[in-house]
């Protein structure tokens, strides 16, 4: 985060769907979260403008990171159905900046664990 005084130039992700029609690559789960990353300028912390806008798909099982197309992420992100599909999916070299999971209880983990410290499952 970049901050002068009353503006300043910041990055943000957010979860913008769930999606459980299309399978991950990895594991036999069905079950996706749809996530948006961009960098904004803010101006007295209301948002001017955005740039780097990015959609990424993370399996909730394996915790495996997708890119989207951006068009397909904005169609996602509006509720439009069917906009998605699994060959949009391609796998992504960004899976550092999104939390590890366990692929038990869902659960937010340290990248360096084998283990999960809530459920004693071994993590993928």
């Amino acid at each position: 985060m970049f901050f002068i005084g009353i503006f300043g130039i910041e990055s943000k992700q957010k979860e913008v769907a769930y999606v459980q029609e299309i399978g991950c690559k990895n594991c036999p789960s069905k079950e996706l979260k749809i996530y948006k990353t961009y960098d904004f300028f803010h101006f007295f912390f209301i948002p001017l403008f955005k740039w780097n806008i990015a959609y990424y798909a993370i399996c909730k099982n394996c915790g495996a990171v997708y890119e989207i197309p951006r068009e397909k992420g904005e169609g996602v992100e509006k509720g439009y159905k069917d906009v998605l599909s699994y060959w949009d999916l391609k796998q992504s070299e960004k899976s550092e900046s999104f939390p590890q999971r366990c692929g038990s209880c869902g659960r937010t983990v340290e990248p360096n664990y084998q283990y999960c410290p809530y459920c004693g499952e071994k993590l993928k």
